[in-house]
């Protein structure tokens, strides 16, 4: 099981130091965490510099454009900047013609947007390194999107070089672990969420009561867990 991070500039630095796989990107983030004020280049950068921790994990741009040239084109462009850009490509007709495009100079993409099976067919043919099946957009309209996840991964079972399953649009841990349980590789998420997945009410029962044994403890300093300790009672 992977995770790979997202987010701010700040997120992307704290993924990374949590030892993330890699960082994915999308327009969404682009808009809402750079306001228009920096360049997809300058953005690029900046996510290079943020994620730079000596083990030259990818970073994934979103890209779009008319036609598979120009996507390509863009994520060549980026990939200049450092052998770790790599791109993100819409799965569609001309997204997977960028992906095969790029995989035949060696640069490496994820399909992003991907709903089935299908698609993820079209996806290993041309060589994607990975795949995008979007959560919750899905399961939102009525889709099984864990059902999905699992054929895929039952179609890739025996594939020499399959790409790997990387779930995305996450709202919750429920999601998180619907996405692993139902067989994906790796999940892609903003720190908020990576933050929820270290967190569950029966372990801040156990470290409440843990707290008020500390406390008896001779040369011990607990005074920084007297919360917990007020909280002792909700574990017993």
């Amino acid at each position: 099981m992977e995770i790979y991070g997202a987010g701010s500039l700040e997120d992307v630095r704290i993924c990374t130091e949590l030892g993330v796989t890699g960082i994915l990107t999308n327009p969404q983030g682009f808009e809402q965490y750079y306001q228009g004020k920096m360049t997809l280049p300058e953005i690029t950068a900046a996510l290079l510099k943020a994620s730079d921790d000596g083990r030259n994990i990818p970073v994934y741009i979103q890209v779009h454009g008319r036609d598979a040239e120009e996507i390509a084109y863009r994520v060549e462009e980026l990939h200049e900047q450092s052998p770790r850009v790599r791109g993100k490509i819409i799965a569609d007709e001309k997204g997977f013609r960028a992906i095969k495009k790029l995989r035949e100079k060696g640069i490496l993409c994820v399909a992003t947007c991907l709903f089935s099976v299908s698609q993820a067919a079209v996806a290993a043919m041309v060589g994607a390194q990975a795949i995008c099946p979007f959560i919750t957009r899905a399961t939102e309209i009525g889709m099984d999107m864990g059902g999905i996840i699992r054929s895929i991964k039952n179609c890739y079972a025996d594939m020499p070089d399959a790409p790997k399953i990387l779930a995305a649009s996450l709202k919750s841990t429920a999601d998180v672990n619907e996405a692993f349980v139902s067989g994906a590789d790796a999940v892609a998420l903003r720190y908020p969420l990576l933050q929820g997945m270290m967190q569950h009410v029966l372990t801040t029962k156990a470290e409440a009561l843990f707290a008020k044994n500390w406390e008896n403890v001779k040369g011990e300093d607990v005074s920084y867990m007297k919360e917990r300790i007020k909280l002792s009672g909700l574990a017993e």
